[in-house]
């Protein structure tokens, strides 16, 4: 099951590259890493977290959604499903409330915004401050959101040989 998700998840984001241009796998990677003591399941949701979200052009994004529907039980289809926000959804009004409805989901998305706000310092350089106090701010309120202390899940990380590491 792991494997497949990850296929997927290649499938989506191989080329990809972050703000600071580092492979968005390696984000991937770290949000099922974050989940994987959870279960089998929060790891495939962790891999397939941004699946379907980020898929494009749209032809690709329906036959991404339909090899998650085809190929996972409906437990994971669902926590999928409520971690992907909808166009137009409001993030906090709209996005968050949905979510927290699902417990699978919730963890990954604690996972994710943790991972987001650890990286958030990178974005250091002079033109790049303003970004960074916004993603803080928004991935703390997310966390607290998400019934845990945003400000306590900040732990500065590093990207060293294809992955993110907690900084030393």
């Amino acid at each position: 099951m792991i494997e497949r998700a990850k296929e997927i998840a290649q499938s989506v984001h191989g080329p990809l590259k972050d703000k600071k241009h580092y492979p968005y796998m390696s984000h991937i990677f770290d949000v099922a890493k974050r989940v994987s003591h959870l279960g089998e399941k929060y790891e495939v949701v962790a891999w397939l977290h941004d699946a379907i979200e980020d898929a494009e052009p749209v032809d690709f994004k329906k036959k991404v959604t339909a090899q998650i529907e085809v190929g996972f039980d409906e437990e994971i289809v669902l926590a999928v499903k409520a971690i992907s926000k909808n166009p137009g959804e409001d993030y906090f009004a709209d996005y968050l409330p949905r979510l927290k409805l699902n417990s699978i989901a919730t963890q990954v998305k604690i996972a994710d915004a943790s991972h987001n706000l650890s990286k958030a310092h990178l974005l250091n350089q002079i033109d790049e401050i303003p970004l960074q106090e916004e993603l803080r701010s928004k991935y703390i309120k997310v966390l607290d959101e998400l019934g845990v202390d945003g400000k306590s899940c900040e732990k500065p990380l590093e990207h060293k040989d294809g992955k993110w590491l907690i900084k030393e």
